[in-house]
């Protein structure tokens, strides 16, 4: 157990076997009243330890669990294609090595989508917080440009990965995390089987972005928070309006939808204002 990068810092490492053999390192902090649970997941080819601010909020109030997807820091790749249903299958697998009463899902960035359809095939789901989540709604992910820049990525994630300089890269995302928790992550997610989890993923988005906007799902009056960032880098104004006309237009189409800026951040909220996460948590867990 030592051997995973950033052992304890999220509480205690639990190695959970999926249904096909394989093991996932969940991070599994906190107690409350043993009766909410709450499930991070994160953003593409990342590993779950970057939750760790949000998780120093909640910890004292819920059983909380961040996690390694698939070929992630300490969880064994997977076989085949990583499709949304792929990925859901293995929250599946973290969420039911928790009893609960009270489920809810926070999902950042494509982790956003994997929490929907996540929940789309559960009855025990509460409430659901998709934090500045990539949207369907949003024409930008459609575009001939964007795919291609999809396509490059998942090329050149693993070569890289393989000469160090994807851990290099500045990721300036990371800077407010305490220094061990980022150097965990970086390790976590930079290496070669990391890059090749995240190119698999990758390869996927389009496709299954097209998907959902074809076959929206219908929550009824399920919980919803939409998180969006309001922050605008300097190259980045038309995609962040546009990403925010996606996410006030999903907190639309559901009845129990709300839309949350985040004044204070960009695309990474749960390092920049994780007590905004966390604020909207204890309300929907309160209202349950």
């Amino acid at each position: 157990m030592t051997s995973l990068p950033g052992a304890g810092l999220l509480g205690h490492d639990v190695l959970i076997t999926t249904p096909d053999g394989r093991r996932l390192r969940t991070m599994v902090d906190g107690d409350g009243d043993g009766d909410t649970l709450v499930v991070l997941e994160a953003g593409l080819g990342v590993s779950g330890l970057y939750w760790h601010p949000v998780v120093q909020l909640l910890h004292n109030d819920f059983r909380v669990i961040a996690y390694d997807r698939a070929g992630i820091g300490g969880s064994d790749p997977a076989p085949g294609r990583r499709t949304l249903d792929a990925l859901a299958r293995d929250l599946h697998t973290v969420i039911d090595s928790v009893p609960h009463r009270m489920l809810i899902l926070v999902g950042h960035s494509w982790g956003g989508p994997i929490v929907r359809v996540a929940a789309a095939a559960r009855r025990d789901v509460s409430a659901l917080v998709l934090v500045d989540q990539t949207d369907e709604n949003d024409p930008m992910f459609f575009e001939r440009v964007v795919r291609l820049q999809f396509a490059v990525q998942a090329a050149t994630m693993v070569p890289l990965a393989r000469t160090g300089l994807l851990a290099r890269l500045p990721d300036p995302s990371l800077h407010r995390l305490p220094a061990a928790v980022r150097s965990a992550v970086t390790e976590a997610s930079y290496r070669p089987g990391a890059a090749r989890a995240a190119a698999a993923e990758t390869r996927e988005v389009t496709t299954e972005l097209s998907r959902l906007r074809q076959r929206p799902t219908a929550f009824g009056d399920l919980p919803i928070r939409v998180l969006s960032g309001q922050q605008v880098g300097r190259f980045d104004r038309r995609l962040r309006a546009e990403l925010t006309r996606a996410h006030r237009l999903t907190a639309r189409s559901h009845a129990g939808g709300r839309y949350v800026p985040a004044y204070a951040s960009g695309h990474m909220i749960p390092t920049s204002e994780p007590e905004l996460i966390a604020d909207q948590v204890r309300e929907l867990a309160q209202a349950g």
